[in-house]
């Protein structure tokens, strides 16, 4: 009999990130190491899996549950996102995520504008990043005809992704790499906590059932992005037979179809495991029990990610 493999949730798991930030001081050293010229005296209140709703507009806006969010001792605003999937998106994700903090905790009601608070959104990511990425990018809003003129607005942004060379950054931010890539940190007492309470937490049986509760309702979501995965291969499928404008043709483009949809949603499946921590062994064995498509179209897959 196989000994079942038991996933390993690392840093970049939804549940695990959030269980280790809400700790203070763990917190503050990550903010300090990432945007080390503003020297954070003390965070006054953080807070994890917030919702950011519009009650008002509550079936129109798209609600926000931001991963970690924090003020400091001069009231700035910091919101701190785990982002294990590239959806081509980042940038007006960010921007969503700024309109909703602005509504919601940087302008107090009777203020004006002047009294908006400084606002961060920090994206950490580890996945495969595009040939330009860079490891570490700040942005901010600049003239397009004279760059040395910043319009004062008061937000940063900030996406780090682990999966770029880190050459040539602090040592402490080598380390944060480290952390997000399931690899072992030796550096500090924070990374210690870190490492320790990841341990702590896979090793509980109890928060390890929650966490695969939580899994199992993203699996739904990736079985629905399978679906979608699936229909778009048939629709591939179908409008290939009708160029052909033959029947025979029309039978192709669907068997071709069904073919197309179940590897990518085999695709999806897969990369939303490596995503949420699994290793790609343990990612290969799920979407093979799934019989989805044959070992060796899977082989085919995972040899993308050796």
């Amino acid at each position: 009999m196989v000994k079942k493999i038991e996933p390993w949730f690392g840093f970049t798991e939804d549940k695990v990130f959030g269980m280790v930030m809400e700790n203070k001081d763990f917190c503050k050293y990550l903010l300090e190491i990432i945007i080390p010229d503003l020297k954070i005296k003390k965070i006054d209140w953080l807070d994890k899996q917030v919702e950011i709703n519009n009650l008002k507009r509550k079936n129109e806006a798209k609600e926000v549950r931001l991963d970690v969010l924090v003020t400091d001792h001069e009231g700035r605003v910091f919101n701190i996102e785990m982002q294990t999937t590239d959806q081509d998106d980042i940038g007006r994700r960010m921007r969503y995520y700024l309109s909703r903090l602005d509504l919601r905790y940087t302008l107090n009601k009777g203020n004006t504008y002047r009294n908006l608070k400084d606002a961060f959104i920090i994206f950490l990511c580890n996945f495969k990043p595009k040939k330009d990425d860079k490891f570490y990018e700040s942005y901010h809003t600049y003239s397009d005809q004279d760059r040395s003129k910043q319009l004062q607005d008061g937000v940063t942004k900030i996406i780090i992704n682990s999966q770029v060379s880190t050459e040539g950054q602090s040592e402490d931010l080598k380390a944060l790499a480290k952390l997000m890539n399931n690899e072992p940190v030796n550096l500090n007492k924070h990374f210690d906590y870190a490492q320790r309470r990841i341990k702590e937490i896979n090793e509980d049986p109890e928060t390890r059932e929650k966490i695969m509760l939580y899994e199992t309702r993203m699996l739904e979501r990736e079985q629905a992005a399978g679906k979608a995965g699936y229909e778009q291969g048939m629709q591939r499928g179908i409008k290939q037979g009708r160029a052909v404008g033959k029947q025979e043709g029309l039978k192709q483009g669907l068997r071709r179809g069904v073919e197309q949809g179940k590897v990518d949603s085999a695709k999806i499946i897969l990369e939303n495991q490596l995503n949420n921590g699994s290793t790609l062994e343990q990612a290969t064995e799920f979407v093979r029990n799934l019989k989805l498509i044959s070992d060796k179209e899977l082989e085919k897959i995972v040899a993308m990610y050796k």
